[in-house]
């Protein structure tokens, strides 16, 4: 007998099964079970069952396996009981395969219009597994009892659900419960609840839906429903996302290319950031709306019941992590069940440039998947990552597996939400860190936390300087060595204990930047966008000057204290930060004057930008000067704004370009404003490397701190 040893992900993706059916029909001996970290199979036909190994379904994934020889004999072929402990990799989250989507609206089908049907190749895994390795008993699937019919089809091995983990029916599956104002709703059917809830949608109500991951919000897209959920939640003016019957519903109210057409029916139903058609202001001030279809068979049922785009956006206060009980629920109306939601995780956001897609969170349809890098490393590494849009990512037998998307540590509910997750990961991945990453920027939670672990652990504590590990995250995905580095985002902690945000990097080695300015009022200048625009403008204009450009946004007396802070250089710190030249901008062009969500002033810059004009980045001793840029945006208002920011960016994409070309290697770019599609299309145009599997912004970040290690493991540990 022959003894495989499998890894990779063989989990909950119809992989025994597969294998069982080909071996019966190949008419081997032997048996297949999941051990923890691995499936194990013995068979009698090392050649035959290679074979079958090259064939497996589609959503598996072998990245190895070794053979073995036992003296075991067996009578036919088996699937055993799962034994073992470790981490086998789980796949994501699956949307609803088209086989149940077809059983779903089936009369003569006993799952007919089931809200939870699944099968062997769809359906939740990471949100409901409570451990390795994915079997009934191991995931919050295991209260409910299998009626006759299901455990029929559990053991049968012709059938599609044959040991699908999540198989369940209206008989012996999870149960719907409709509230509505605080009161639980008697109907007669599950299917009535489901209409109730349409109804409420319609009627401009706002309603807490259990998902996969965690609750929604849902309304419909009319201003009154609107009105009412940015009231609940908190977020005046933070972009919503809707939820389409489908591509055509979506083509209503979006411009979808072929590229993002793909990436919306893609098995991940991730939310994909499109051009609108409508104007959608209530939803969205952007020229932009995240759009995603249905994934869940909830989802398509609601739709029997609703002709219009449904918006859907996490239950929680901003800033505050998903949530997943009833109780914590900031509505009346809530449409729930009674499946434990074993590991919270948000729905993931990719936007398309250049035909390439840019993640901006990696969260349901991603996550737990591993990324494998050129790695011979054998320590096993924990990465913290940064603080805003934060996710951790562990590095084991070369490979990393980042979070899901976790959240602003600087909140102390998702920090601690974020510590809960990380802990549960290191059980589940069966890892014992040898080394902790953090950013070098000393008053991060997750710096300070990085500091607790390791001395608790005893072991290192490396500090990454923020901006390269950005670089880096592009260099592990793409595997390369020798490069230039170009990074772009709102703050980081420079090696000059500076704030930095505009950056070349050739051989780990600051060599090129943009210009230096005056953050006047430290960090309260990232929010009011003025305060960065009169620091600027104050090293070429008079204070009576600077006042017509400020558009009588402060006081005489204001403006005046503000320029003897700056004078006095008082909480004004250097940054050569890339946001906060594009937030100036965006103030000085009139769209934008004050950031009520992360990254806000930049990208109203974005959405109303055109042609830009040509000019020339002026650049010194690589540096790329900005103030002549602002120079250049006065003398020139009165020309077409739209074109003028779009301009802005340019210069910037440019000048950057130009300093690292220099070089003559590879150049990669990365940092939240690589999101930015006129500077990634400029980039990406002229063979510029960019992220495609973990975000550009802080959300990569983990993943770079660990790409950093890899390649430099001799740097500073402290």
């Amino acid at each position: 007998m022959y003894k495989f040893i499998i890894k990779g992900v063989v989990q909950g993706v119809g992989f025994r099964p597969y294998i069982y059916n080909a071996c019966i029909r190949a008419k081997l001996k032997g048996y297949i079970l999941n051990a923890g970290d691995s499936v194990v199979v013995e068979v009698d036909n090392k050649e035959l069952f290679v074979e079958i190994l090259n064939k497996i379904p589609p959503l598996a994934r072998i990245d190895s396996y070794e053979i073995g020889q036992t003296s075991n004999q067996y009578d036919d072929f088996t699937i055993k009981e799962s034994a073992g402990q470790g981490f086998a990799e789980i796949p994501p989250d699956l949307f609803l395969c088209e086989d149940c989507q077809r059983e779903l609206h089936d009369r003569k089908n006993r799952r007919y219009n089931y809200y939870f049907i699944t099968c062997t190749n769809c359906g939740p895994r990471f949100s409901i597994s409570k451990k390795s390795p994915y079997d009934r008993k191991t995931i919050t699937m295991d209260v409910f009892d299998m009626c006759q019919e299901c455990n029929h089809e559990y053991f049968n091995p012709k059938d599609r659900r044959y040991h699908a983990q999540t198989i369940a029916c209206h008989k012996c599956g999870p149960r719907l419960k409709l509230i509505v104002n605080g009161k639980k709703i008697e109907e007669s059917s599950e299917q009535d609840l489901i209409r109730k809830t349409a109804e409420l949608i319609r009627n401009n109500n706002v309603i807490a839906i259990k998902g996969v991951g965690g609750f929604h919000l849902a309304c419909n897209i009319r201003l009154e429903s609107i009105e009412k959920l940015r009231e609940i939640t908190g977020r005046d003016t933070k972009p919503f996302a809707i939820l389409c019957k489908d591509v055509d519903m979506a083509k209503r109210v979006a411009h979808i290319s072929d590229r993002e057409k793909k990436v919306l029916l893609s098995i991940q139903r991730p939310i994909v950031i499109l051009r609108k058609k409508s104007p959608l202001y209530e939803v969205c001030e952007l020229d932009t709306v995240g759009i995603m279809l249905p994934y869940t068979a909830l989802h398509y049922l609601l739709f029997d019941f609703i002709d219009e785009p449904i918006v859907m956006t996490s239950s929680n206060i901003s800033d505050e992590p998903i949530t997943t009980s009833d109780n914590e629920q900031i509505v009346s109306n809530l449409l729930t069940h009674d499946r434990q939601i074993e590991n919270p995780i948000d729905d993931s956001l990719v936007k398309v440039i250049e035909e390439k897609v840019f993640q901006l969170r990696r969260s349901r349809g991603f996550v737990p998947k591993s990324i494998q890098v050129h790695s011979s490393c054998k320590k096993q590494i924990l990465a913290l990552g940064a603080e805003l849009s934060n996710a951790f990512s562990i590095y084991k037998d070369g490979k990393i597996i980042p979070s899901q998307y976790m959240g602003t540590t600087s909140n102390i509910n998702t920090f601690t939400h974020y510590k809960k997750t990380m802990h549960k990961f290191l059980h589940y991945i069966d890892c014992k860190p040898d080394i902790i990453l953090v950013d070098m920027h000393p008053e991060y939670n997750t710096s300070r936390y990085g500091e607790e672990l390791s001395e608790s652990l005893h072991v290192p504590l490396v500090r990454i300087q923020h901006h390269k590990a950005h670089a880096y995250s592009v260099a592990a995905e793409k595997d390369i060595k020798d490069f230039v580095g170009i990074v772009c985002d709102g703050l980081g902690y420079g090696e000059d204990g500076r704030i930095w945000g505009g950056e070349i990097f050739h051989n780990n080695k600051r060599v090129g930047h943009l210009e230096e300015q005056y953050q006047l009022g430290g960090d309260s200048a990232a929010i009011y966008p003025a305060k960065m625009l009169f620091s600027i403008l104050s090293k070429f204009l008079s204070l009576e000057d600077c006042r017509k450009y400020l558009r009588d946004y402060f006081t005489e007396e204001q403006l005046h204290i503000l320029k003897k802070q700056l004078d006095e250089r008082f909480n004004c710190p250097l940054t050569t930060s890339s946001g906060r030249i594009l937030d100036a901008a965006s103030f000085l062009l009139g769209f934008c004057d004050e950031r009520t969500y992360e990254g806000r002033p930049a990208m109203l810059l974005e959405a109303n930008s055109t042609i830009p004009y040509a000019f020339d980045p002026i650049i010194e001793n690589n540096i790329l000067l900005t103030t002549p840029l602002f120079q250049y945006l006065v003398d020139n208002l009165d020309k077409d704004k739209r074109r003028l920011a779009a301009t802005v960016q340019m210069y910037l994409a440019q000048g950057l370009y130009n300093i690292a070309s220099k070089f003559g290697k590879p150049i990669v770019f990365s940092g939240g404003c690589a999101y930015n599609k006129i500077m990634s299309s400029f980039m990406i145009k002229r063979g510029v490397h960019t992220n495609e599997k973990v975000p550009s912004g802080d959300g990569g970040i983990s993943f770079g701190q660990i790409g950093y290690y890899l390649a430099n493991p001799r740097d500073n540990v402290s």
